[in-house]
């Protein structure tokens, strides 16, 4: 008797949307840490000299600018599980073709095909 024909086969959503959420609970913790830095490095302001106040200055702007990478990450994320809730993810959100397995594994919040993706990088240059 063959058990294996029982268990269920895990499809690429289903990987996808575990990785999604992987990352989701990863870029959340890293954002709670980085603002609890935050407050270490704001709350710790004291502008003895010059140099230790540029450096802090430095160190708010580098978290600020971190920050606002991971929580565009996480707003990716967060549109990717939406699409898998819909029946519309993995396909390109500009021409709708079917994007490649292996782009997904990579980038499991990628919104556009190879090609769209190029197309949209020069246009934003």
């Amino acid at each position: 008797m063959d058990d294996s024909q029982d268990a269920p086969v895990e499809t690429l959503v289903d990987r996808m949307r575990d990785k999604l959420l992987s990352l989701k609970r990863e870029i959340l913790q890293h954002l709670a840490e980085e603002d609890t830095m935050a407050r270490g490095v704001l709350g710790n302001l004291d502008p003895k000299d010059m140099a230790d106040v540029a450096t802090e200055d430095m160190d708010r702007k580098t978290l600020e600018t971190l920050g606002a990478q991971e929580v565009r990450r996480l707003n990716l994320i967060q549109s990717a599980l939406a699409r898998i809730e819909t029946g519309h993810y993995g396909a390109c959100m500009r021409c709708g073709s079917r994007l490649p397995d292996e782009r997904l594994e990579a980038l499991p919040y990628a919104l556009f095909c190879v090609p769209c993706q190029s197309a949209e990088e020069r246009r934003n240059r």
